[in-house]
């Protein structure tokens, strides 16, 4: 679902944005006698610089309506106002909510895999409690619980498309952090156990005594050596 907006709406709201005049970064900047003069920064340093503000943004404000209102009652506009952007600016970074939510989706994943897959290197149990804690008191699936329990159920079973296969992917990478199998069983096994998290968030001591399990349970990888041949 998404917002229609007008071009007089776009433009109203685009003179009256709350952050895009902070996002005006500028290098008028006197040197004082005797001080080198700054560095100047290249436009596109500057433009770079404001597009990930913009798209934090963005986030933050998606962010604040998912905890709220839930999926379908968030829209563009909401989202737009909790960020502190002009509609159109955030227009201009995602052309539908779903895209946000896709975005917000992607970095939390992201943090969360990097500290895992350091975590894994020395206990995988430690790395899957993290990550079920994660998803347990994740803010935007708590609001969910509490607001749009329904919209649950699209993450409480692994399946098919692009957002999943990403989860997969990161998923391998933490069990292969840690020397356990990571083919296709293993990793559906321990996404559908995190998952559950998301309507059952349970204990922080019960999660972690199913994580342990959890990973003692998980085979180890099978590593096969090649050895060459002996020359004649």
């Amino acid at each position: 679902m998404t917002d229609r907006t007008t071009d007089s709406s776009a433009s109203s709201d685009a003179r009256t944005s709350t952050l895009e005049p902070a996002l005006a970064v500028t290098d008028d900047v006197r040197a004082t006698p005797g001080s080198a003069a700054p560095a100047a920064r290249s436009p596109r340093s500057r433009a770079g610089n404001a597009m990930g503000r913009t798209r934090a943004a963005a986030l933050d404000g998606a962010r604040r309506v998912l905890t709220e209102h839930g999926v379908r009652k968030a829209t563009m506009g909401d989202i737009a106002v909790r960020g502190g952007l002009a509609k159109a600016t955030l227009y201009n970074h995602f052309r539908t909510k779903d895209e946000v939510v896709a975005a917000l989706i992607a970095d939390d994943l992201a943090e969360l895999a990097d500290d895992c897959r350091d975590l894994a290197r020395d206990d995988l149990a430690v790395a899957l409690t993290r990550a079920a804690d994660a998803v347990a008191t994740h803010t935007v699936l708590a609001g969910l619980r509490t607001v749009e329990p329904s919209a649950l159920l699209a993450v409480v079973v692994p399946g098919e498309g692009a957002s999943w296969d990403a989860v997969r992917v990161r998923t391998a990478e933490v069990l292969d952090s840690s020397d356990r199998a990571s083919g296709p069983e293993p990793v559906d096994l321990v996404l559908r156990w995190l998952a559950g998290h998301a309507l059952q968030p349970g204990t922080q001591d019960s999660r972690a005594a199913q994580a342990k399990a959890l990973a003692a349970g998980l085979p180890t990888a099978v590593r096969t050596t090649s050895f060459a041949s002996p020359r004649g």
